[in-house]
Parts: structure tokens; C-alpha cells; sequence
């Protein structure tokens, strides 16, 4: 693909995104009051609950094997109380991007696959952020849930040449990073910080959608890109769903040097990773959920 070819498939993209629908104002309202240090429990809920399908969601969530409760959570204001707002936040935030999209079913593209690997690469991510004591667990966990977000808009709105890029990926034996580069003109990575930019999403959140292959040239937020990158090569190996290929790509220095990970620490994070993911059935399958 050419300079010219490149601009006028970049073009067509930024038309489409156009279309994209802004996440619901719920949401947007949950981002901006969960900032300010004065909103209470009771504030967080008042705003959730306007949305019944948001607040059956997210209880479902709340109430999962995930999380382990021994009782059940039965309101959005005890939910906030028990989970703290940014785990809130962050499953409100899944629920409703997800929401956003459909996509057509194809045999080359399984969104179930798709999504098993988000939710692994999600529960990885949490592991790291929390064995490096990083500032929010919960977040790593979100960037984690939506790394691949760019894929779905693909899926969605140019779903007959991401099917070619799917194609090429495995032709070539290229990563779909790179196939997409040369069918679309433009990657996931690249498409999925257009969306978090139009939806006014958090820096930790651009950084783990944007940067998770080039963590080195994340300057806002590096260390969840690095932490996004890893977690995703480490699903990799483990052949945990399907995210468009099969290519396993080597941790960089800085990433094992940053968790402390050799061939002990890996398969220890492996292990612990299949514990969790069987307690996670209610993320799995949350797509699929009414």
C-alpha cells in the first residue's frame, strides 16, 4: 500500500468512526463523578441505577465467582460500598463499550475467542499490576478487557477487509498487527485510541489500547503499557482464545525486568492466571448476556 493508498484508507476509517456511537451519558457521567473526591457511594448509585440494563450487568459481575462473596450483593449502593469506585467504574465502563458492539458472526473471526482472550489478557494484567504494587489493579484489569477494542470497530464497520487482513495474517504467517497495517493502512492499536479519544476514556486506559505493542513509546502512562503488552504475550503462549493470530512474540527486556519474570515466575503467573480465569465464567460469557 502506498502513501496515497495509506491516506485515503486512513480517511475512510476517520469517516466511519463518525458513525461510532458515544458511550451512553450514564457512563460518561459515571467517568467524571468517580474523579471528584467528594462524590459518596449514594451519589455513584443514583446515576447507575437510572440505567436497569447497566445496573443488572454490573450486579451480575459484582455477584460472580470472579469477586467470591460469600453473600449475595443486592444493590448498586452496596456494590459501590463493597467494590470501591473504580472497580465500578471499570465494569460499567466494559458493560457499555461492549454494548456498542455486534459485529457480524464469521467462521475466521469467533467473537467468543476474541473475547476469551480479552478477558485472560485482563485477569494477566491484574496479576502484574498488582505483583509490581501498581496504583490500580482494577484498571489494568479494564485496559486489559478493551486492549483490542480496535479489532471490534474493524469487525464491525469494515468487516469484509478485516476478514481480508484475517486472511493475509495467516497466508504470510505476519501478525494481524502487520496485516492490518497492509490491507487497512492502519492497526488496531492506532484505531482503538481514535475510539478512547472520542469517548473521553482515561490516560491508563489510551495507554493499554494504544501502546500495548510499542510499550517503549508510551510516554503518559508507560507502565501500563507494559504491563498490557506482557499480559497479552503471556496469553499468547498459553493459547487462550483467538485474537486474530497465532504469533507469539518474545518479552522485552524491560517487561521481564519490570515483573521480575523468568521461567519460574512465568509458569507461576501461568498457573495462578488458570485459577482465576475459571472464576471469570460471568466475563466470558458477558457478551452473550441479556
Amino acid at each position: 500500500m502506498d502513501q496515497k493508498e495509506q491516506e485515503e484508507a486512513i480517511n475512510k476509517i476517520l469517516g466511519k468512526m463518525k458513525a461510532l456511537p458515544t458511550l451512553s451519558l450514564v457512563v460518561a457521567k459515571v467517568i467524571q463523578v468517580v474523579s471528584n473526591p467528594l462524590t459518596s457511594a449514594s451519589d455513584l448509585s443514583k446515576i447507575i441505577t437510572v440505567d436497569q440494563a447497566l445496573t443488572a450487568k454490573v450486579l451480575r459481575l459484582a455477584n460472580s465467582a470472579f469477586y467470591g462473596f460469600p453473600f449475595r450483593i443486592k444493590n448498586i449502593t452496596q456494590a459501590v460500598s463493597i467494590l470501591g469506585f473504580d472497580t465500578i467504574r471499570n465494569l460499567a465502563l466494559t458493560v457499555s463499550v461492549y454494548k456498542v458492539f455486534t459485529g457480524e458472526q464469521d467462521a475466521s473471526f469467533s467473537h467468543q475467542d476474541f473475547w476469551k482472550h480479552c478477558v485472560a489478557v485482563a485477569i494477566c494484567a491484574s496479576l502484574l499490576a498488582k505483583k509490581i504494587k501498581y496504583k490500580s489493579p482494577e484498571g489494568a484489569f479494564t485496559a486489559g478487557l478493551l486492549h483490542d477494542i480496535g479489532k471490534n470497530f474493524f469487525d464491525q464497520y469494515m468487516h469484509k477487509e478485516y476478514i481480508e487482513a484475517l486472511r493475509l495474517s495467516e497466508e504470510k504467517n505476519i501478525s494481524i498487527y502487520q496485516a492490518e497495517q497492509e490491507t487497512l493502512g492502519i492497526d488496531h492499536t492506532k484505531v482503538g485510541t481514535l475510539m478512547v479519544e472520542k469517548w473521553n476514556l482515561p490516560p491508563e486506559l489510551r495507554a493499554g489500547v494504544g501502546s500495548h505493542h510499542q510499550p517503549e513509546m508510551e510516554k503518559e502512562e508507560p507502565v501500563m503499557a507494559h504491563i498490557i503488552n506482557v499480559a497479552d504475550i503471556i496469553c499468547k503462549k498459553k493459547g487462550i482464545g483467538f485474537a486474530g493470530d497465532n504469533m507469539v512474540g518474545p518479552i522485552s527486556r524491560e517487561g521481564k525486568e519490570l515483573f521480575a519474570l523468568d521461567e519460574t515466575t512465568e509458569a507461576d503467573l501461568m498457573a495462578q492466571l488458570d485459577r482465576e480465569l475459571k472464576e471469570a465464567e460471568a466475563f466470558v460469557n458477558m457478551p452473550q448476556q441479556a
